[in-house]
């Protein structure tokens, strides 16, 4: 058969699987010779090349020609024509082989594997985009004690009674934060495929608008008895020692803090908000080959290779975490009031790195991710302090156990220390701004889940948390004494959640 004849051959057949067509052998009615689904390009019948070398004897054709679209054939032979010919002028043509037969609406695109998984779609794109819904949880750090009520010692001239009621207290930390709904946002550049069939991109990421928001408040049982425990000299402080009544240790102390000991209630409104943005370089592995997998039906389905996908990543990162703590402490008349009002600001800069492994099938995923980094954080700390108190409204003198009176008066060290409106009231104020520069470490991790919908459309659940150090947080800057005003730079927030993100690839 001359090169011209098997050219339809080669166009069908070069770099695909064998295909698995019926047999036409057998009786024209019978199951065997029906005409396949699929067939390829009719060729037609050449004429035979009658410089061929042959006799008249042997009663075969040596060659075809090629006639355009396979219309109309007529076989020419040397010699006499033998039994095996079976076109005569005038009739159409029909190949031996029954997938040649009535294939001219067919093209050869319907003999190809239909892609249902592959490698060449993975990832396939230019960009890539990925939403997130985030309900992330944070820590409160550790309790601060804000204000104890002192009701239930009975503290009363004849001497100390100590009652069937618990001394309670209030802390930062009393009810705690709640999950805070965020989002999280990144956009995605592919560069280009190396020669160990990785993928680098670089990404830019976005997760915030987190804001958390916790209050309490706590109001004495008797009148005044409600006092605060950053006082070190105070009755609510524990500096100042204790005396044992009752096998109870009670504590000792008469310094008050204008506005904030010996009042009625106290209340205060801690919150805190985050937000983050980084820039990575991405370097990622991509699937094996493709496998090949024989359908019922007869046809051929090119499928992605299960198996674990590695990626690498390193670049930039900004956090930005902001804290106020504001403290309302006030008598009934209101002749006792005071303010506390504390702001952080963290600002941290810095590199990171970490990779992922996810394995991956045709439709789901799951895999795992780890990022660390090292920040230096510009810390920041304002406080606005207004106390004034009524020395005419001071509780009930405090007996020692030896019976010598104790009263209670003032403290003599705050700053701006001065008279009040009143009579009987002095005042103080504070306004005061520290800076600090600490390092800070970042530790996070993922694990998640992923189902994909198509080759370019993907949903992802997954379980964050991350881990700060290196804090300015907003109830350690809570206290009296000036010369311990200096910025506290040492606290760590733990952040945990869930989180629910669609990726686009195009």
């Amino acid at each position: 058969m001359s090169a011209a004849a098997q050219d339809p051959w080669q166009l069908a057949m070069e770099d695909l699987p064998p295909l698995d067509f019926p047999d036409s052998s057998g009786d024209a009615g019978s199951k065997e010779s029906e005409v396949p689904p699929y067939r390829l390009p009719l060729p037609s019948p050449a004429q035979v090349d009658s410089g061929e070398s042959g006799s008249a004897s042997s009663g075969t054709s040596e060659s075809t020609q090629s006639i355009a679209n396979g219309a109309d054939a007529a076989d020419s032979v040397n010699g006499e024509s033998d039994s095996s010919s079976q076109e005569t002028e005038g009739e159409d043509w029909v190949s031996e082989d029954a997938m040649y037969n009535e294939p001219e609406e067919y093209q050869i695109g319907d003999f190809l594997a239909p892609v249902f998984s592959s490698s060449d779609w993975y990832r396939n794109g230019s960009w890539y985009v990925n939403a997130t819904a985030e309900g992330i949880w944070r820590s409160s750090g550790k309790p601060k004690v804000l204000a104890k009520d002192l009701s239930g010692l009975g503290i009363t001239p004849g001497g100390l009674t100590l009652l069937d009621v618990p001394i309670r207290s209030i802390t930062t930390r009393h009810k705690g934060f709640r999950f805070e709904p965020g989002l999280g946002l990144t956009i995605g550049r592919f560069l280009g495929r190396d020669y160990f069939n990785r993928d680098a991109s670089v990404e830019f990421g976005f997760l915030g608008l987190l804001d958390w928001q916790t209050d309490l408040r706590l109001a004495s049982a008797d009148r005044r008895e409600l006092f605060t425990a950053l006082n070190l000299d105070g009755p609510g402080g524990s500096s100042s020692g204790r005396i044992t009544f009752g096998g109870a240790q009670v504590p000792l102390g008469v310094t008050l803090i204008p506005g904030f000991d010996a009042v009625d209630s106290q209340e205060f409104e801690y919150s805190s908000t985050f937000n983050s943005f980084e820039v990575n370089v991405r370097l990622s592995h991509r699937p094996g080959r493709d496998r090949m997998v024989a359908m019922p039906d007869g046809t051929w389905s090119r499928q992605l290779t299960d198996g674990g996908v590695p990626s690498f990543f390193a670049g930039m990162r900004y956090i930005g975490i902001k804290e106020r703590l504001f403290w309302l402490s006030q008598s009934r008349n209101n002749l006792d009031r005071g303010t506390y009002d504390v702001d952080t600001g963290n600002k941290l800069f810095g590199l990171q790195f970490g990779g992922s492994y996810t394995w991956e099938t045709k439709t789901w995923s799951a895999g795992a991710m780890g990022k660390a980094g090292a920040y230096i954080n510009f810390a920041n700390m304002q406080r606005k302090i207004d106390g004034t108190g009524d020395s005419a409204n001071f509780p009930n003198t405090v007996y020692e156990d030896a019976g010598q009176p104790l009263s209670y008066s003032f403290a003599t060290n705050l700053p701006g220390l001065g008279p009040g409106p009143g009579v009987n009231q002095v005042s103080w104020r504070y306004r005061g701004k520290q800076n600090a520069s600490v390092y800070a470490a970042f530790l996070e991790s993922k694990l998640f889940t992923q189902y994909n919908v198509n080759p370019n459309l993907s949903f992802r659940l997954s379980w964050d948390q991350f881990w700060i150090n290196g804090l300015a947080m907003a109830p350690y800057q809570l206290h009296f004494e000036p010369a311990r005003s200096k910025i506290n730079a040492g606290g760590n927030v733990y952040f945990t959640g869930l989180s629910l993100a669609g990726q686009w690839v195009w």
